[in-house]
């Protein structure tokens, strides 16, 4: 169906590069919805998804230390563009009586109070306790849930300092990396103040979301483009799956690429026991980038053993790999970004999980699927849950890197409906940076202790024990 679009949003389209196939595409994908993934089933131990030996653990930490002492080999990447708004949203409402009495026994002990705010929530009577709490935290202008979350303190220590997440991720990166570089996508308005976090010892760096990764939104009611009461289009952040642009740029000066969420932090205590699991997972990425490299060199049309090596060793990436495949094919399927992913047993926590994937190109192969994005009867089947904790191999061998857009999967799309301006929109997000923004990579699931996975997804999180030190 061909649409007209008006001057003001060809100028808009110009603005963030967009042609008008791509607006037009996007255009329909918002109106259609998302279709569910054809999910073959979880991968699970031994299926999949590896668990490693005591022995393999050692292998993969001695791998790992070899690569982390070579100059400009990794980099820590940090998706940290996020609001804090969702962490809250349990107060915006009227409180559960389990969580009124939590908040009136124990928000006293919140990281983030001034010592001014903590002696006065302690003069109160205990039941007056959860509303002054609740009303400091929602203020609109000195509180909270408005500030990205990465700027909220999520640590406290004996000494009486409080860290953020910026701050923590910083510290676990050193111990692990040195100097190595750490990157976070933040958002602009608070660049400037994020960046003024960093000590003059962290080689840290900021980006911002690019325009050109907006997305549109689809108005239900009218059944038409949401716009503003002005006419002009309503363009909406792209989800985390806009951020492959950033990781591109970011891919350019590394090798391997270590992702972890913002809200999974640990205090200095436990890193060291993170940073263990973490090695694991970089030695395996490593030595599984070696392997690939060595196929490519040593590639022969004529050398009937170095196929049957390149099918078993592409068969644990992909279920539709065929020994009468051509040479030609298998270079190309081995040719590609390498992810090794830490996943932790599933004990009831929300959110993606791996799983064999039947791709359009009639490939079978691992991938990190979201609950949205599973048919009806495919939800709960996994045994481990995503933590986002994944090592990313970008280098080619020949010294190049990966033109990381060439391995999106661009129909594993999100949508999801919200409220704007008191009316429902359907807003699309880009295929996710772990889901479709690399569904064409060849992928490794690898099992970590869940005592490595420490999220903060509501403000009530933070009144766990291990967030005060």
């Amino acid at each position: 169906m061909s649409i007209t679009w008006s001057e003001q949003d060809l100028a808009d389209f110009s603005f963030r590069n967009w042609s008008i196939d791509a607006a037009n595409l996007q255009r329909e994908q918002v109106r259609q919805g998302a279709n569910p993934v054809e999910a073959m089933g979880p991968c699970t131990a031994g299926d999949g998804l590896v668990v490693l030996s005591k022995g393999e653990k050692a292998n993969a930490a001695e791998s790992a230390s070899r690569m982390l002492s070579s100059n400009d080999a990794c980099i820590r990447f940090v998706p940290a563009s996020g609001a804090a708004s969702r962490m809250f949203a349990l107060l915006r409402k009227p409180l559960s009586d389990s969580l009124r009495q939590r908040l009136d026994s124990e928000a006293v002990d919140f990281p983030f109070w001034t010592e001014a705010q903590r002696s006065s929530l302690r003069s109160l009577p205990a039941l007056e306790r959860s509303a002054a709490a609740v009303k400091w935290m929602l203020d609109e202008k000195s509180g909270l849930a408005h500030l990205p979350k990465g700027l909220i303190p999520f640590h406290q220590y004996t000494d009486g300092s409080v860290r953020n997440s910026f701050e923590e991720h910083v510290a676990e990166w050193q111990q692990l990396a040195g100097t190595a570089p750490i990157h976070f996508t933040v958002p602009q308005a608070f660049q400037a103040q994020i960046e003024g976090l960093f000590p003059a010892s962290a080689n840290a760096s900021t980006s911002v979301q690019m325009l050109q990764t907006d997305t549109l939104a689809w108005d239900v009611e009218s059944n038409d483009l949401a716009r503003h009461p002005d006419g002009s289009l309503l363009f909406r952040p792209g989800g985390h799956g806009a951020l492959l642009a950033n990781l591109h740029a970011v891919a350019k000066n590394a090798s391997f690429i270590l992702i972890r969420n913002i809200d999974n932090v640990v205090p200095t205590p436990s890193m060291a026991m993170r940073n263990s699991a973490e090695s694991h997972l970089l030695g395996v990425c490593v030595d599984l980038t070696e392997q690939r490299d060595a196929l490519l060199r040593e590639a022969d049309a004529d050398d009937t053993r170095w196929k049957g090596r390149a099918v078993e060793w592409l068969s644990s990436f992909d279920r539709s790999v065929d020994a009468n495949w051509s040479v030609s094919k298998l270079l190309e399927a081995i040719d590609r970004p390498i992810r090794v992913a830490g996943m932790v047993l599933n004990e009831g926590a929300p959110g993606g999980g791996p799983f064999w994937v039947r791709y359009s190109s009639g490939a079978i192969s691992p991938a990190i699927v979201e609950s949205a994005e599973l048919p009806e009867g495919a939800i709960g089947q996994g045994t481990h849950f995503n933590p986002v904790d994944l090592i990313c191999s970008v280098r080619r061998h020949d010294g190049t890197h990966y033109d990381l857009n060439e391995y999106a999967e661009r129909t594993m799309f999100f949508t999801a409906k919200k409220d704007w301006q008191g009316r429902s929109i359907r807003i699309l997000e880009r295929p996710g940076l772990w889901n479709g923004a690399m569904a064409k990579w060849l992928t490794q699931f690898v099992e970590v202790p869940v005592e490595t996975f420490a999220p903060v997804k509501t403000v009530v999180d933070l009144l766990h024990s291990g967030r005060r030190v």
